[in-house]
């Protein structure tokens, strides 16, 4: 039966190839026809029929006929194009592979490989971003547990300010008569506040400070000079001063106070002992010097602690006007103003003529009377003291009158420049005169003086002959001092008159020199009449400062 339905599969699909004759096993299957090519012949067709089952095998009722026609559209379903067959294409490898672990030389190649690849730019600056916000978030942290809002905590970073008292440490102390006590003030925190590099003190200005107490609310001016302790005299105790010269050495100067029996603040500042507090304000702008001309060239060198290293003074320009000369009358501690502009940077460029009054050398501090010496061998300034204990007082014969100022503004500067213009015109024709004339230019005729020498042996004067002192034209000062002793001192022997002074001490040394000040006003101008030495010698209010 099996066999006859494949006979009839193989008639309908004669385009497939033969199947395979089944395997023999072995056994007697003479029951079972072998199927062979020849199944046309009658023979076999009748062997067939006797084996054949029309139950079991495609219910054909008779074998012998045909089977009928398959439907076309069924057949075209059923039939596939005749295509070549290709191995190859139709192929599918399924690999079963078990590779060994990588070696740690291996895994550790394959770590650097990594880390040799390139990073993205935001990898790249993560670890800067975490460490900046650390950073930042450890400030804000460390500034809100210290915050607080305490008025007296000390936050602001300058040396001195004009609306707002700031912490001063008293550094010092020394006691320097009966009445005059020497303290020197330090900013507290001092370290913190040089970092803006602010300089206090310049020439071009006279300024004080207001000292608060807080007990009583009141505030008391006083003038600090540019300068701080450097060390102390092991033997006097003296306070060794230097000058404040460079930024670092800011936030430091003294005061010197005089102490009243019935001034309950002098009481008070007298008292304080070192490391105590005090509240400043300032500055407080008591003069501003206007504007000249020569402030556009080189400086003025500042003071120094030893004569030999203070610099000379720069060429002045011909074609300008001539620095102001000035005057200054203080008694007791009012000459502390002329000391800050004397030993400031930047000093005035003028002369500056001095009348002191005090009641004797032992209210001037030994070193402050050196520096002073120092200045006055410079050429700078010249110092009359008036010893109160010596019957020494200011008269009306030590007021010169006043001079017209070398500038009052453009006009003087032009008139300055045609001077110069001049000069040098006359001097032009005076050459061309002598080249004319076929004689040279007569050269300065060198100076006699008598020189008086020394005998080594017997210790007396011998007097010798006339000799001829060299030409000072090409020789350099090496310093101030000689600047002035070989130089300047020759050409201007005398003291120059003046064209403003300025006036400070006691108000009734005010009151006699000058007249008694009238501040009584929002501008805190000076409206007083003028009166005493100055309106005799025709001194007005126009060329007067007085300073309280």
């Amino acid at each position: 039966m099996i066999r006859g339905s494949h006979i009839l599969f193989k008639r309908w699909n004669s385009n497939l190839p033969t199947p395979p004759t089944p395997p023999s096993n072995g056994k007697n299957n003479s029951k079972i026809p072998k199927i062979t090519e020849t199944t046309n012949n009658s023979a076999d067709i009748n062997t067939l029929n006797e084996h054949f089952n029309p139950d079991i095998s495609s219910k054909v009722s008779k074998p012998s006929a045909s089977l009928p026609a398959m439907d076309p559209s069924l057949k075209a379903l059923l039939t596939k194009d005749k295509t070549i067959y290709n191995p190859l294409l139709n192929t599918k490898d399924t690999k079963f592979e078990f590779n060994a672990p990588k070696t740690p030389k291996q895994l550790y190649k394959d770590q650097l490989n990594e880390r040799i690849k390139p990073k993205s730019k935001f990898r790249k600056l993560l670890p800067s971003l975490i460490i900046c916000t650390g950073i930042c978030w450890a400030m804000f942290t460390y500034k809100y547990i210290t915050n607080t809002n305490d008025p007296d905590v000390d936050d602001d970073t300058a040396l001195l300010k004009i609306d707002k008292f700031l912490p001063y440490i008293i550094s010092f102390k020394y006691k320097i008569n009966d009445d005059h006590y020497l303290i020197e003030l330090t900013r507290k925190n001092r370290a913190e506040k040089l970092i803006h590099n602010e300089q206090l003190f310049n020439g071009d200005k006279l300024w004080s400070i207001e000292v608060m107490q807080p007990d009583i609310n009141i505030v008391r001016n006083y003038t600090p000079l540019p300068m701080y302790v450097a060390g102390i005299d092991p033997t006097t105790k003296e306070p060794h001063l230097r000058l404040v010269k460079e930024l670092e050495e800011e936030g430091k100067f003294i005061l010197i106070v005089k102490r009243y029996n019935d001034g309950e603040f002098s009481k008070w500042l007298t008292n304080k002992n070192i490391l105590d507090e005090v509240k400043i304000r300032g500055p407080i702008i008591d003069y501003k010097f206007p504007y000249h001309p020569l402030n556009r060239i080189d400086e003025r060198p500042q003071m120094s602690n030893t004569l030999s290293t203070i610099k000379p003074d720069p060429q002045w320009p011909e074609n300008l006007p001539k620095p102001e000369n000035y005057t200054f009358y203080g008694a007791g501690t009012g000459i502390l103003p002329l000391f800050q502009l004397l030993y400031s940077p930047n000093p005035p460029k003028g002369f500056i003529d001095v009348f002191y009054s005090l009641k004797d050398e032992s209210e001037l501090l030994p070193q402050l009377k050196t520096l002073s010496f120092f200045a006055e061998n410079c050429g700078r300034v010249k110092f009359h003291y008036l010893q109160s204990s010596k019957n020494e007082r200011l008269s009306i014969d030590n007021v010169n009158p006043p001079t017209l100022p070398n500038f009052t503004g453009g006009m003087d500067l032009h008139i300055s420049e045609e001077v110069f213009k001049q000069k040098l015109l006359r001097e032009k024709k005076l050459e061309v005169q002598n080249q004319i004339n076929g004689s040279k230019l007569e050269e300065p005729k060198e100076t006699e003086k008598p020189l008086v020498i020394i005998d080594s042996s017997s210790g007396e004067r011998v007097d010798s002959e006339t000799v001829i002192r060299p030409s000072t034209s090409k020789i350099r000062a090496d310093n101030a001092y000689q600047q002035w002793t070989f130089f300047k001192k020759q050409s201007n022997p005398s003291t120059p008159l003046s064209s403003f002074a300025f006036i400070c001490g006691p108000e009734r040394y005010i009151t006699d020199v000058s007249g008694k000040p009238d501040l009584n006003n929002l501008q805190m101008k000076d409206n007083g009449p003028i009166g005493g030495y100055l309106k005799e010698k025709g001194w007005d209010l126009s060329n007067i400062k007085r300073l309280q």
